[in-house]
C-alpha cells in the first residue's frame, strides 16, 4: 500500500498514519511538502500509489483547487478529499470535480476510512494491471527506439549526438523521472564506454548523496543502450534563471551553494569538468543541484573514459588549462564557477567570440574582466575563481564556498 498524502496539518496527518498503518503496517505514507510552491507537474498521474489523499484545508484552503486540476487528469490514481464538512459547498463540489470518496476532515472513523482507501487500492490496480497489458501501455515503454519496463515516458526533453533525455513517470519511485538513455559503445578492449559514464555519474551521486547533488535512482542497459533515471527539475537549469535577472545576493549564494556541491565531489575524489549553468539544476528559485557527471573524472578509479590531451567541456566555461589539453584539478572547476558567478552578476560571459578557439585563447591570454558599479566590491571573489593560474585562485572548494557565503551575508545586511 503505497498513498500520497497532500494534508498540511500535523495532526491530521498524523490521524491517518496512525489509522491506515494500524491495518497496512508496512504502508508507505508519502508526504507532500507544504513548503513546495509549485503545482505537481501536469505529466505526474500517480501511478505507483494507490490512492491520493487531498485536505481541503491544504495551503490555506487550496485543496479544493488541487482536487481539481489531478482528479481531471486522465489516468489518475483515485483522489479521496478530506472535507471540513461533507454536506458543504466544498464536497458538493470535489464530487462534481472526479473526487472517489469525500471524508470528514475531523472524525474519519476508521472503518469507514479503510474501507474507502482498501476500494480505492482495488480500482487503482485493476485499472493499472490493464494499462500494463495495453497497446498504450507497451508504446509508453518506449524510449525512442528503446523500451525501458517500469517507466512511462512521458515526451522527449532534449538530445546531443551522445544521449537522449526524456521524461518519464516510474510506477516503482511514484514519481517524474528524467532518463537519459545513450547506445552502448565498446572499445577495442571491449569496454562499454557508455555504461561506465553512466555508472561512473550513478556511483557519485549514490556515493555522496548530497542535498546540492542530483539524486539518480536507477542505471541500466535495455535494448543495447545505457540508460540512467535521474530526479527531475520542473524548474529548469540555472540558464532559465539567469535569463530571468539573478540579484547579486542571490548570485553569490547561488554560487557558494556550486562550491559547497563540488567541496563534496572533490572530497570524494572525483572532479566535474563540465561545469556550466546548463548542469546546474534548480530546486525552485534559491536551491541548487549539481548534475551531469558524463565527463567527471575520478581520480581513484584505474579506468579513464577519456583520453589524456584531448578537449572536453564548453569552451565558456572552461579554465586555461583545461582548454589546452592540460592536467587538472579541482581549481578548474573552481575557474568554471568563477565563469558562471560572472555571468549571473553581469548577465554577460567574461570571454566571447564566434570561434571556439579563440574563446579558449580568450582565457589564458585576456586580462580577468572588471566588475563595474556596486558589483565592483565582489572583484576579488571573481579575481580568486578566475586567476589564469591554478596556483592564484581559490586553494580548495570549501575555502571558495566560505568567501561566498561570507559575502552573500554581507550584501544581505547591507
Amino acid at each position: 500500500m503505497r498513498l500520497l498524502l497532500i494534508v498540511e496539518d500535523p495532526a491530521c496527518r498524523d490521524r491517518l498514519r496512525r489509522q491506515l498503518q494500524a491495518e497496512w503496517p508496512q504502508a508507505e505514507l508519502v508526504v507532500r511538502p507544504h513548503e513546495a510552491q509549485a503545482a505537481l507537474p501536469a505529466e505526474f498521474l500517480a501511478q505507483g500509489y494507490d490512492a491520493v489523499i487531498i485536505d481541503e484545508q491544504w495551503r490555506g484552503g487550496q485543496g479544493l483547487a488541487w482536487l481539481r486540476d489531478l482528479a481531471g487528469r486522465g489516468g489518475f490514481a483515485p483522489a479521496l478529499f478530506l472535507a471540513d464538512s461533507t454536506d458543504g459547498s466544498a464536497a458538493r463540489a470535489a464530487r462534481l470535480f472526479g473526487a472517489f470518496a469525500v471524508l470528514p476532515r475531523f472524525d474519519t472513523a476508521r472503518g469507514s476510512l479503510l474501507s474507502v482507501v482498501a476500494e480505492a487500492s482495488r480500482v487503482q490496480r485493476r485499472a493499472q494491471a490493464y494499462w500494463r497489458v495495453s497497446a498504450e501501455a507497451e508504446a509508453a515503454r518506449r524510449f525512442g527506439a528503446v523500451r525501458i519496463p517500469d517507466y512511462r515516458c512521458v515526451r522527449r526533453l532534449a538530445g546531443g549526438s551522445v544521449s537522449q533525455l526524456y521524461l518519464a513517470e516510474s510506477g516503482k519511485a511514484g514519481d517524474l523521472m528524467v532518463i537519459k538513455v545513450t547506445p552502448s559503445l565498446r572499445d577495442a578492449s571491449g569496454v562499454d564506454q557508455s555504461f561506465e559514464r553512466f555508472l561512473l555519474e550513478y556511483e557519485i551521486a549514490h556515493r555522496l548523496r548530497h542535498d546540492s547533488i542530483v539524486r539518480c535512482h536507477e542505471l541500466g542497459v535495455a535494448d543495447d543502450h545505457a540508460y540512467l533515471a535521474m530526479e527531475y527539475f520542473p524548474d529548469g537549469d540555472l540558464r532559465r534563471r539567469i535569463r530571468a535577472g539573478v540579484t547579486p545576493t542571490d548570485a553569490l549564494d547561488l554560487a557558494a551553494q556550486i562550491a559547497g556541491a563540488l567541496d563534496a565531489l572533490h572530497g570524494a575524489g572525483s572532479l566535474h569538468r563540465d561545469l556550466k549553468p546548463g548542469n546546474v539544476l534548480m530546486r525552485g528559485a534559491r536551491r541548487i543541484a549539481l548534475s551531469d557527471f558524463g565527463l567527471a573524472k575520478n581520480v581513484g578509479w584505474e579506468l579513464d573514459i577519456t583520453d589524456p590531451g584531448l578537449i572536453f567541456g564548453t569552451p565558456h566555461y572552461m579554465s586555461p588549462e583545461q582548454g589546452h589539453g592540460e592536467p587538472v584539478d579541482g581549481r578548474s572547476d573552481l575557474y568554471s564557477l568563477g565563469v558562471i558567478l560572472y555571468e549571473m552578476l553581469t548577465g554577460e560571459k567574461p570571454y566571447s567570440a564566434a570561434n571556439p578557439m579563440t574563446i579558449i585563447y580568450k582565457h589564458r591570454h585576456q586580462p580577468i574582466p572588471r566588475l563595474a558599479g556596486r558589483i565592483a566590491t565582489w572583484q576579488p571573489i571573481i579575481d580568486g575563481l578566475l586567476a589564469k593560474l591554478p596556483a592564484q585562485r581559490f586553494g580548495s572548494a570549501a575555502a571558495a564556498a566560505q568567501a561566498l557565503r561570507d559575502a552573500a551575508a554581507a550584501a544581505r545586511a547591507a
